[in-house]
Formats: structure tokens, C-alpha cells, sequence
């Protein structure tokens, strides 16, 4: 099997002194979506010795150690790393409910290694704190409810009802923590989880529109602000009916949020193309998206809807201003790295080590540029200053 089927390179580092975790392995081959046949073929084993492995009853040698890491391209000390124990709440996609199972292991495992750059940043940094109200919510509540849901929490975070400048920085301001991927992975837009009482969203890819990334972000948000029971994971993957209610409530949210009905209908004195251009240079919300607004508060006909959205789809991938509105990124994670770089705590290259994935991975869960953790930096410091109680910085 060819052996390029990891996540990328991993740097050789000291065999740290810890426990074999079997969890690690395990997850890593599931992400990789490979079978235990596959997996074991690969790194020259067995399958019994593989599942052996998995289920802690032997420890892989040095010799396996090494086909593991030049497998997965995770660093061998990746899987010595203790698995941090975990309140998760729901972990619920934004996508088609056909979507690969590789592609939600991936997803998952994505989760898990964003929560670990979180803990260790946490040793150092205080994040924001988090600010989200508790509401009174039902997955059998109705559109009205979720549009005063939307409003009441434009006031709860002091906002008015125009339009939000920034959506991320107002997240992560409120402590939530966004990480952006490189590319799609599969059928699957964006993706959050509560994690030990914090919010974690994955809100898309690179490649997407600003308009997307900011809808995603928010409809992300809207499964952490109102579906919250653990329980609604188990029933989205099995009802796809369910899925869908849930999926149209935090779509609604989203949409309630950017595009308050009151302020934006104000606006809305024309549902010409001409004008809708115009707004979504304000608004920052795809012309696709106050389409679908505009029809869903009864603005217009279906006819009109179907009219309008075939006016869109003539330019195809692409909608007007795609091209020119500046795609907003994740800063939290960035600002730790260079906040612990700058003090002289960590060099670029220890924060790569210490976090024990591949350096790809990090510079994409952290939003730092490509090449970060890989330069030779050369630490001047003779005494390196570390963060203690109140003096650690905050972001």
C-alpha cells in the first residue's frame, strides 16, 4: 500500500517517557478510513497484532512505531499522548446525512485534535470567556420561536439589529473557537461540538465565499445555542426527518441573526438583483441566502423565489462580490502561538513538538501562515519568562 495515505510529514522528536494509548491509534486509522485489514497491511503487522494494539493488550515495537508514523504521518510521540477526558455535548454535521463515514471519523478526530490544541494553549493563555445565554428552547419549537431567539440574542451581546461586520471575531469574543480547514472534507460544510463546557465550530473551507464562511459560522452556532441534548446526535444519523428539523432550525437562526427581520425588511424596497447586490455589499449574506429570507418571511412568491434564484445560478460557482469580499479567519489560536512566541516562552518549532501532530495540521487548527512551525527560529533568551495565575495573558 502506498505509504502517502497520512495527514503529512511529521518531524522526529525524543521517545517521551508515557503510556502507549491505543485510542490514538485507533482513531488516526479511522480518520484515515481505513480498515483494520488495510491499516495492518500497511504498517507490515497482522491484523490480530493490530487489533492487539487497538486494544492495549501488546504495544507496538520500535520497528512498527516507526511504519505507524510513516504511515499516518503522525509523530511517534503522538501516541504516547494521554487522551484528555471530555463532557461532549452532540456532534452534529452540516451537511448531506449520506455523507461518508470516513468522512465524519475525519471530522470527529479533526474535533478531538482542535480540543487538544485548546488544552494546551490553555496552559499558557486565558481565552475568552464564554458568553452564551441559556435559552429555552424545543427541537418542536416553532419558526417564531428560533426568530426571537435570534433577536433576543442580538441584544443579549449588546448588538443592534444592523448588519455584523465581522461574525467570527464576534464569536470568538464570546468564546467560542473556530477553526477553518484547507479544503472540504467530502460532502461536509462545517461542523461543532461543546467540548468540556466550551464551543468548538469548524465553519468550512478556505475555499469557500465570505458570505459562506460567515453563514456557516453562525449556523454552527445556532446547533451549539439550541441542540444541546447529547441525545439528538444518536437520533439525527438514524431519522432523517429529525435531521432535517434540526438542520432547517439552525439554518433559521443563522439567517434570523444576520438578516433581522425587522432592520432588513426596512432595506428591502426592491427585490430587483440590482438590489440585492447592493445589499449583500452591507449585509454580507449571499444573494442566495436573502433570496431564501425574503421567501421564507412571505416577501414574495414562490414563482418570484424560482425566478430569482435561476437569475443567480447564471453565474454559476461564483455569485457577484464572491470575488471581492475579504474572508474573514480565525484569530484566537494564531494570537496564542505568536502571544507565547513573542514572550520567549515557546519557539514556532516547540509549540509543533509539543502539540505532537503534523505540522500541516497545526498551521491549519491554529490559522497560522504555511511554513510557521517549521522555521528555524533562534531563541535569543537566556531566561524564559512563563505565564503564572494572573499573569497569563488573555485573548
Amino acid at each position: 500500500m502506498n505509504k502517502k495515505i497520512g495527514f503529512g510529514t511529521s518531524s522526529r522528536q525524543p521517545h517521551i517517557q508515557q503510556q502507549f494509548v491505543p485510542n490514538r491509534l485507533r482513531q488516526v486509522r479511522l480518520a484515515l478510513g481505513l480498515s483494520t485489514i488495510e491499516f495492518s497491511d500497511a504498517i507490515g503487522v497482522s491484523r490480530q497484532a493490530l487489533n492487539q494494539f487497538e486494544t492495549n493488550r501488546t504495544t507496538p515495537g520500535y520497528d512498527t512505531m516507526l511504519e505507524i508514523e510513516s504511515v499516518t504521518g503522525f509523530p511517534t510521540s503522538y501516541f504516547y499522548k494521554p487522551l484528555p477526558e471530555s463532557n461532549e455535548g452532540p456532534f452534529l454535521f452540516r451537511s448531506n446525512v449520506t455523507s461518508l463515514k470516513k468522512a465524519k471519523e475525519m471530522s470527529k478526530f479533526l474535533m478531538q485534535q482542535m480540543q487538544d490544541t485548546y488544552d494546551y494553549f490553555s496552559n499558557y493563555i486565558d481565552f475568552a470567556k464564554v458568553n452564551i445565554p441559556s435559552v429555552d428552547f424545543d427541537v418542536n419549537s416553532s419558526i417564531e420561536d428560533i426568530e426571537d431567539v435570534a433577536v433576543d440574542l442580538r441584544k443579549y451581546w449588546g448588538l443592534g439589529l444592523g448588519p455584523i461586520s465581522h461574525v467570527y471575531r464576534l464569536l470568538e469574543n464570546n468564546g467560542v473557537m473556530i477553526a477553518q480547514l484547507n479544503k472540504r472534507i467530502d460532502k461536509i460544510d462545517a461542523f461543532s461540538q461543546w467540548r468540556n463546557g466550551r464551543p468548538f465550530v469548524i465553519s468550512g473551507a478556505k475555499e469557500f465565499s465570505s458570505s459562506r464562511l460567515r453563514l456557516n459560522a453562525m449556523h454552527e452556532f445556532g446547533h451549539l445555542l439550541l441542540h444541546t441534548d447529547v441525545e439528538l446526535e444518536e437520533r439525527a444519523n438514524k431519522d432523517k426527518e429529525f435531521y432535517d428539523r434540526i438542520e432547517s432550525q439552525a439554518y433559521r437562526l443563522a439567517i434570523a441573526f444576520l438578516l433581522p427581520r425587522e432592520s432588513f425588511l426596512d432595506e428591502m424596497y426592491s427585490t430587483s438583483l440590482t438590489h440585492l447586490i447592493e445589499l449583500k455589499q452591507r449585509w454580507k449574506v449571499s444573494i442566495a441566502a436573502m433570496i431564501r429570507r425574503c421567501k421564507d418571511l412571505e416577501v414574495i412568491t414562490e414563482s418570484r423565489y424560482e425566478t430569482l434564484m435561476r437569475q443567480v445560478k447564471k453565474y454559476g460557482k461564483n455569485e457577484p462580490l464572491d470575488d471581492v469580499m475579504e474572508k474573514e479567519m480565525p484569530v484566537a489560536f494564531s494570537q496564542a502561538a505568536k502571544l507565547i512566541i513573542s514572550h520567549g516562552v515557546k519557539s514556532s518549532q516547540e509549540i509543533a513538538n509539543d502539540l505532537r501532530i503534523p505540522e500541516e495540521m497545526a498551521e491549519t487548527l491554529t490559522g497560522v501562515e504555511e511554513g510557521f512551525f517549521s522555521e528555524k527560529v533562534l531563541n535569543s533568551n537566556v531566561v524564559e519568562m512563563k505565564f503564572r495565575g494572573a499573569k497569563r495573558s488573555n485573548i
